[in-house]
């Protein structure tokens, strides 16, 4: 079984609804804010497309449209649908390394001084703030238009990752103020 890329796992299951052109796989990618949790850009679209080909999960067959133009609409085959199932299994199965740009911030935090620290997680609360809104609304937009719960999920999962980041950065903040979080200027 070929081994698949995340961002090849997310154009294989757009494909597993129906075949599309790659046009319309953009679409549904920007309507379903799908740019929020997958690494696909529109300039690796069709590059992804190709490497599915190469790799046989799909197919592409060339079809004139109304207007007399030549349009490849791709199909996931047998192949393509087993290895896309073994994906989804894999993906369920698995925590995934994350890495925050916070941690690096953190380990070097004994650069700046109190006051700056302070500011720096007063924005960084505010930016998850931000992005709780937008998941949010994401999420009433789902609900509202009865979409199924694994939709939601996509949602309602990042917004609790996001307060719970939210908690630890006021907690911080808090200790910086209070005293209890010190380490500044106190390495070589």
């Amino acid at each position: 079984m070929p081994i698949i890329t995340n961002r090849e796992a997310a154009i294989l299951g757009l494909l597993c609804e129906r075949p599309m052109y790659a046009y319309e796989i953009e679409k549904i990618i920007e309507e379903r804010n799908m740019r929020h949790w997958t690494e696909i850009s529109f300039s690796t679209l069709y590059y992804e497309l190709k490497k599915l080909q190469q790799k046989k999960l799909v197919t592409a067959k060339t079809k004139i449209s109304k207007n007399n133009v030549a349009q490849k609409v791709y199909t996931i085959n047998d192949e393509g649908k087993k290895t896309m199932k073994d994906k989804v299994k894999e993906l369920l199965s698995q925590v995934e390394k994350i890495i925050w740009q916070v941690d690096l911030g953190m380990a070097n935090i004994c650069l700046i001084e109190q006051k700056d620290t302070i500011e720096s997680f007063t924005k960084y609360i505010t930016s998850i703030d931000t992005y709780i809104k937008m998941y949010q609304e994401l999420l009433d937009f789902l609900k509202k238009n009865n979409y199924p719960d694994s939709d939601l999920a996509l949602a309602e999962r990042p917004i609790m990752h996001l307060k719970v980041e939210k908690k630890w950065a006021k907690e911080y903040v808090e200790g910086v103020k209070n005293g209890t979080k010190t380490n500044w200027n106190n390495r070589s």
